[in-house]
């Protein structure tokens, strides 16, 4: 019994092992700056998220690439990565593009060394408290390494680093993420009752980060029509690359209005007409059985300043949800979408 009982413990530990082995080496800088390559950051012993050390770069003049960086393998059987650290700012620059910031950005290898996929997990500007930062990546195929990339952006300022991390998820644990996240999202049971609140489209202008969307991206405080933030997609590859929300028709009702304002740069269409930028909406009876066709409120290619876009659509027979989909549909380019609503009549 014990033999069996041992090869058990070993799988157990092993995918715990898996789950929570941070990728980093010396991602809180406890090692001075061993493992990360460049010589433009330094210690801070005075100012630090926890431990003994931050890394600290400054730029007063000049606004050039300053960066330090950690090249590492990604396990098998890794589905996701989530990227993770703590950072602060003092007095960065807005550049004139908008990757001119404080940066924390990865970027995905071949075997052979070879980058082809980057990903931003913060962006920062002005002065800033210690924030922390966390964002779940897909590992693409035909991936065997990762960088991470700990920068000014070509812009002035102090920024600081703590207790940086990558941990590797399997498919498994993806899957347990995604749907502890669509939960968040089922209806709330009142007193008892199976009487359920309606779930409503929120966070349509992106003021509270992605908060209630479903996807992995990150928003603009650089670039947006209202408020201080909007959604921002960016894809170099011919891809899907999106974010989506579900929520409950009211009752009696019987059509839709979708607006919100979108902006693009340099969207590159794919292979079909659809595969542009878009802002569409699904209709189904239950979450997943689809009432009618897909409708699309807009499609939008090349590079165009802040547009509104309205459009209203009669509701098919039976639709209890829909789903508002903001997308790079198999398209490259860059996507902004803000103060995106729904009304009904």
């Amino acid at each position: 019994m014990m033999k069996k009982i041992i090869p058990l413990l070993v799988a157990i530990l092993s995918i715990n092992s898996f789950a929570q082995k941070n990728l980093v080496l010396n991602g809180g800088f406890e090692m001075e700056l061993n493992n990360w390559r460049g010589d433009v950051a330094k210690l801070s012993t005075f100012d630090k998220k926890s431990g003994k050390n931050s890394a600290i770069i400054t730029q007063y003049v000049g606004a050039e690439w300053q960066a330090i960086d950690q090249v590492f393998n990604i396990p098998k059987n890794t589905a996701a990565i989530e990227l993770s650290g703590w950072i602060k700012s003092d007095a960065i620059e807005k550049g004139q593009n908008d990757w001119n910031t404080g940066k924390f950005d990865i970027e995905f290898l071949n075997a052979g060394g070879k980058g082809f996929q980057n990903e931003n997990i913060a962006a920062v500007l002005g002065t800033t408290p210690w924030i922390f930062y966390q964002k779940t990546i897909k590992v693409p195929a035909s991936v065997s390494k990762l960088r991470i990339m700990l920068a000014l952006g070509q812009t002035n300022g102090t920024i600081l680093f703590d207790e940086i991390k990558a941990i590797a998820i399997t498919q498994e644990e993806l899957n347990k993420i995604q749907e502890a996240e669509n939960a968040k999202r089922m209806p709330t049971v009142i007193s008892g009752s199976y009487q359920a609140k309606p779930i409503e489209l929120t966070n349509g202008n992106f003021e509270n980060g992605v908060t209630s969307w479903r996807g992995n991206t990150t928003v603009s405080t650089e670039i947006f029509k209202e408020g201080k933030s909007a959604l921002v997609l960016k894809s170099t590859t011919f891809d899907w690359n999106g974010m989506d929300q579900i929520a409950d028709v009211p009752e009696n009702v019987t059509s839709i209005t979708i607006s919100g304002w979108l902006k693009s740069d340099n969207i590159v269409q794919g292979k079909d007409s659809w595969n542009n930028g878009l802002l569409n909406v699904e209709f189904t009876s239950n979450g997943t059985d689809k009432t009618g066709n897909d409708q699309s409120v807009t499609f939008v290619t090349g590079t165009t300043d802040w547009t509104f876009y309205t459009k209203t659509f009669p509701l098919p027979k039976d639709t209890k949800k829909y789903r508002i989909m903001i997308a790079l549909g198999f398209a490259s380019g860059i996507l902004y979408a803000d103060d995106v609503k729904v009304n009904f009549d």
